[in-house]
């Protein structure tokens, strides 16, 4: 397992665009999704936004995020 801070690291150097895996927005900070227009070309990494994990895992998302 990689750790977070290393991951995106990583992601920035490679210049990979994070997107939700199931709603498809686009991470722009920690805290900040928007929709997002699909890029030709672009790499892509998969994470998922807070109100999708909210809305999929309703009972682990406290564990993992506490709403803000």
């Amino acid at each position: 397992m990689v750790a977070p801070f290393v991951r995106d690291r990583m992601a920035e150097e490679i210049k990979m665009t994070c997107v939700c895996c199931h709603c498809r927005r686009e991470r722009m900070t920690a805290d900040e999704w928007r929709d997002r227009v699909p890029v030709a070309g672009e790499r892509l990494t998969h994470g998922i936004c807070p109100a999708c994990l909210y809305e999929l895992y309703p009972d682990l998302a406290p564990l993992v995020r506490p709403r803000s």
